[in-house]
């Protein structure tokens, strides 16, 4: 047999006695040509035309590829990777930035909000956003623990600069392009584990408003190359009035002495007061509403302290003894810290303090569900709050707390 039987049309099987017809790929090819010509013609990116200055953020695991190789399941792996990314980006959505990319072990977004480059209030919230995600690795690593997977460190970098938003043409989702991208990525690696860094336009942009040198302490990080002759400088950012206290991780907090707020006088502090049961520190922008809460817990015998400020909140927190409160009350919506802000920074002081959440928000189902140990059902109560309701869940967390 020659080597052309194979393509005579009469071609017979051995052993058999009928001819094998054999099939068309005519009208494949036609159609395979015809989805080829569809694909080229439809772009993968689409650029708007216009661009804008943005603050970006990338925050990044450290040394993730040799963790999760010694994790021997698959599962473990994927909590491992989506336990981390999905606190971090209902962290960064808290400060109003957007998500644009993840890469499994790093994150991508950036705070459109920063288009206005006076807009104060966008450009706290871009150190806040850091800072707040260092402070939730102390939460982040009791999780992992509880889990059995291995802790939990990153860098976090951001920049300030001209970019342009792009649109991929399959998924229709955003994508940021532009110098300013690939520097606030490069500079990532400036960063010690578990602390953040900023690039020089950024830093410029920060400066020139008040107060932020009273609220945070810039320091040199070294510089990046741009090119054969340009330096960059890069900074680390901590909060001014905070040093760095026992965590394994670096991650927990301790505020220097500062002054009580008058409204945080305790009633324990008062003389002829009879002994209360519980401490419990209440937290709410609306003074009338902690008149109200504590009017309710003082009749069930608890020792309350309160504070229209978050913030002071958190000074006055760090500078108790760790086992005073047994539970912590929060709005979720305040202004400065919200709840969310001031749960991470009082577990990285407490990682053992209850905190319940008092809210009227609809979406705080969605906001408290991502938070590592928190329950919706249990550790959350609704506005207008219920006298009875309100007192049963309290003394539910509270006993729970002391068993």
């Amino acid at each position: 047999m020659s080597l052309d039987d194979n393509h005579d049309p009469e071609y017979k099987e051995p052993g058999t006695s009928s001819p094998i017809s054999r099939p068309s790929y005519d009208n494949d090819f036609s159609s395979f040509s015809a989805t080829s010509q569809n694909i080229s013609d439809k772009e993968e990116i689409s650029f708007s035309g216009n661009s804008e200055n943005y603050c970006v953020s990338f925050i990044d695991m450290v040394n993730s590829t040799n963790i999760t190789a010694q994790i021997s399941h698959a599962e473990n792996i994927r909590r491992y990777y989506s336990i981390f990314i999905n606190t971090m980006a209902t962290l960064a959505r808290n400060y109003g930035a957007k998500v644009i990319k993840n890469a499994g072990d790093s994150l991508t977004y950036y705070f459109p909000k920063t288009a206005d480059s006076t807009n104060k209030a966008a450009f706290k919230d871009v150190i806040e956003c850091g800072l707040t995600m260092i402070s939730a690795g102390t939460v982040l690593n009791t999780r992992m623990y509880e889990e059995g997977l291995p802790s939990i460190n990153y860098r976090i970098s951001a920049d300030y600069g001209r970019m342009e938003i792009v649109r991929s043409g399959i998924s229709q989702n955003e994508d940021l392009f532009g110098p300013t991208i690939n520097i606030c990525a490069t500079i990532n690696s400036k960063a010690s584990p578990n602390q953040m860094v900023i690039g020089g336009d950024l830093y410029q942009i920060i400066r020139s408003f008040s107060r932020f040198h009273h609220d945070y302490r810039f320091k040199s990080a070294g510089e990046y190359y741009i090119g054969f002759k340009h330096l960059y400088p890069i900074y680390s950012v901590l909060t001014k009035n905070k040093t760095q206290t026992l965590s394994s991780h670096d991650q927990m907090t301790r505020l220097k002495p500062v002054q009580i707020h008058s409204s945080a006088r305790s009633y324990s502090n008062q003389k002829n007061q009879k002994k209360h049961t519980h401490n419990i520190m209440l937290v709410d922008d609306d003074p009338d509403i902690l008149l109200t809460y504590k009017s309710i817990l003082v009749d069930e015998s608890c020792n309350i302290e309160t504070f229209t400020d978050a913030q002071e909140a958190l000074n006055h927190f760090s500078q108790v003894n760790p086992s005073n409160y047994d539970l912590v009350l929060l709005d979720i919506r305040m202004p400065g810290l919200n709840g969310l802000q001031l749960y991470y920074k009082l577990k990285a002081i407490n990682m053992a303090i209850k905190i319940m959440f008092v809210s009227a928000l609809d979406a705080a189902d969605e906001l408290i569900s991502i938070i590592p140990g928190v329950k919706v059902d249990y550790d959350v109560i609704r506005k207008p709050v219920n006298r009875e309701d309100f007192v049963n869940k309290i003394r539910a967390v509270i006993s729970g707390s002391l068993n």
